[in-house]
């Protein structure tokens, strides 16, 4: 019996490793999760990693965050929060994020329904970049990164 529950247990946390191993390798970058595409109201399962730029009012328990990494900008869409972590999500706090990507109304966001965790890194807040001179012209729309550094 002993050897039993031994294996088992051992068992369990070879498991309880892998998935922990999995989770971490399944964070996306900025381009691998630009590349998913999806149709008006298809969903693609991501998670990301990146810093709040800011954030409307919390209300019923949801959070709409504006988020970027060095590479690209993220919108969160109604994501799970509890008023007292939604103060907490100030900008250049670092979050990791998993939920669906998908297009509402030509914008492309993560769904109302994801959810998040704190991640301990310095903070990071994005370079403003002024494309007014972009403005009515197809070079806003075919800009792909908004990383001043690429522009």
């Amino acid at each position: 019996m002993k050897k039993i529950l031994s294996a088992v247990l051992v068992l369990t946390l070879a498991l309880a490793l892998c998935a922990f191993a999995v989770a971490e390798e399944s964070v996306l970058s900025y381009a691998d999760y630009a590349a998913i595409e999806v149709a008006p109201g298809d969903l693609a399962p991501v998670v990301i990693e990146a810093y709040v730029q800011a954030h409307q009012s919390w209300w019923d328990n949801k959070v709409t965050v504006y988020a970027a990494d060095q590479d690209g900008a993220y919108f969160i869409y109604n994501m799970t929060c509890s008023e007292e972590d939604a103060e907490k999500l100030v900008p250049g706090t670092k979050i990791r994020v998993t939920g669906d990507k998908t297009v509402w109304s030509g914008e492309v966001e993560i769904a109302e329904g994801a959810t998040f965790e704190f991640v301990e890194a310095d903070p990071y807040i994005a370079e403003p970049v002024d494309v007014t001179e972009l403005l009515g012209t197809d070079a806003l729309i075919e800009r792909t990164s908004w990383c001043p550094s690429r522009a």
